[in-house]
């Protein structure tokens, strides 16, 4: 791929001798009380952090459904290692959880995150910058009292059992995209880690301190997430699915399986916001880490589920809710990110609860336990996610500089979005009924931010294309026949998606 995420050309050389304030370098700047172990955890807690935004910065551009899943997870695993630092940090005698270290450090991680591709950059990550952590942790391990210190080397052995999960996976990843590196780039992140002693040292926190990674440089990600394999080889039925939604149960339940695979989409696009979130609390970063992987994993019980039918992403298609073009995206303003985190939180899925209940009723009754339980999950993921729109919305509310009544402004637009989808389904049936569009019918929209991938002039062209047809009648057949619903007859015709 192309090298949209900047150059190294203009970084600073990375200090490649004694640091001022290191213990090599000369009288350490600090009270006697306070121990090395504050100060190494500080660098770790920051570098450990760096990682995570490395791998959320670049993982838009991952393409394989596993490498998706596995950007994901990690970015996750990557919050529970910080949070665990954090805590510990904030124990010590003059220690902060946040507390601010050397420039250094800024310098390594840019270093790291200014790759020319995303192979490059997981390499960096995976080959260098992970062995290195995990080398100085289990020195630690071994040069610390066992008793004394007992708590940080207990955080330090889960965060290790983090890593041979992220390892393994990078393993798999490189027997799938073996391509060469970029010799002169690894290099440079070598030599940088080497200026600082590769993690092992001790570095005081004196000024400058470091930014977090990434700010300041060329860094941009990509507008368009990777394609997986397969994900436009097939006509997209969810015109199809909508028009019969309320009154096929049927349709329901396939609705909801290519639904769920599509939330993968959602969190291609937390990323940005955990990404362009560097000034706000942490307590953000790590919740919506959260939020993120449950997206993911939402995505991927939905395309597991197909798979119980045989089908998968070639059958349903996956565009990232119909982002396209070669562009960057736009870094996000303080009102982005919450525009974006209102709308998920307050109107998806806010909106969605009465019809994910109604959903696991239809399915546990109709005797598709599986499809039942889906549903079971995900309802318990959503209402931990709209708790945290509820505690964080105040905070993005504050960066933006918004002053309104969230939760009014989200019953009026929920209420319009279930006018758009009902007006919508009307203008689908007409169309299929005379072939053409009622007088004045045009686009209909709802809330901008919840508006994707609903263009009624793309959803027309499946209504008459008779391949989208005949491939919609197939995949309800097989789903059908593999597994046929029960009782069908005291199933109630429900309401039209609510969006």
């Amino acid at each position: 791929m192309s090298n949209t995420h900047g150059t190294t050309d203009a970084m600073p050389l990375p200090l490649t001798g004694p640091l001022p304030g290191s213990t090599t370098g000369g009288a350490p700047t600090r009270p006697r009380i306070v121990a090395d172990a504050c100060v190494l955890l500080a660098g770790w807690r920051y570098v450990e952090h760096s990682v995570l935004r490395i791998i959320a910065g670049w993982g838009r551009s991952a393409a394989d459904w596993t490498d998706k899943v596995a950007v994901f997870h990690h970015t996750w695993l990557q919050a529970e290692a910080v949070d665990r630092m954090r805590r510990r940090l904030d124990m010590f005698v003059g220690g902060k959880p946040d507390q601010p270290v050397n420039v250094a450090f800024e310098r390594v991680m840019n270093a790291v995150l200014l790759a020319p591709s995303f192979t490059d950059a997981m390499a960096a990550v995976h080959e260098v910058v992970q062995p290195a952590l995990a080398a100085a942790y289990v020195g630690y391990i071994g040069s610390g009292h066992r008793v004394h210190d007992l708590p940080t080397h207990g955080l330090l052995r889960e965060i290790l059992a983090f890593k041979v999960v992220q390892a393994e996976w990078y393993a798999d990843f490189r027997t799938r995209h073996p391509q060469p590196l970029e010799a002169a780039y690894q290099q440079r992140v070598r030599d940088a880690l080497w200026g600082i002693g590769s993690f092992a040292l001790p570095i005081e926190h004196v000024a400058p301190f470091a930014a977090a990674c990434g700010v300041g440089t060329a860094f941009t990600m990509p507008y368009t997430p990777g394609r997986p394999q397969g994900w436009n080889a097939s006509p997209d039925v969810f015109p199809l699915l909508e028009m019969d939604y309320a009154h096929s149960v049927e349709a329901r339940r396939l609705w909801f399986m290519i639904g769920y695979m599509r939330e993968m989409g959602v969190a291609e696009d937390q990323l940005s916001w955990i990404y362009y979130a560097d000034t706000l609390p942490w307590q953000y970063t790590y919740e919506e880490a959260r939020h993120m992987w449950d997206e993911s994993r939402h995505g991927n019980s939905g395309l597991l589920r197909l798979g119980d039918f045989g089908l998968g992403i070639e059958h349903v298609g996956y565009s990232s809710y119909g982002k396209s073009g070669d562009q960057i995206l736009q870094p996000l303003t303080p009102r982005d990110l919450y525009e974006q985190f209102y709308g998920i939180t307050q109107i998806a899925e806010t909106g969605f609860f009465q019809t994910k209940r109604d959903g696991f009723a239809d399915f546990d009754r109709g005797g598709d336990d599986a499809s039942a339980e889906m549903m079971q999950f995900d309802i318990i993921d959503e209402t931990s996610h709209v708790v945290y729109g509820h505690t964080r919305i105040p905070t993005l509310m504050k960066a933006a500089g918004v002053d309104e009544d969230y939760r009014a402004r989200g019953q009026r637009e929920r209420a319009a979005c279930q006018l758009t989808s009902d007006n919508r389904v009307l203008t689908l049936k007409a169309f299929m009924h005379s072939g053409s569009l009622p007088q004045n019918a045009g686009p209909v929209r709802g809330v901008e931010a919840n508006a994707v991938n609903k263009s009624i002039e793309r959803s027309l062209r499946t209504l008459a294309d008779p391949k989208a047809l005949a491939h919609y009648d197939w995949m309800m057949t097989v789903v059908r026949e593999k597994c046929p619903l029960k009782r069908m007859d005291e199933i109630p015709t429900r309401p039209n998606l609510p969006m």
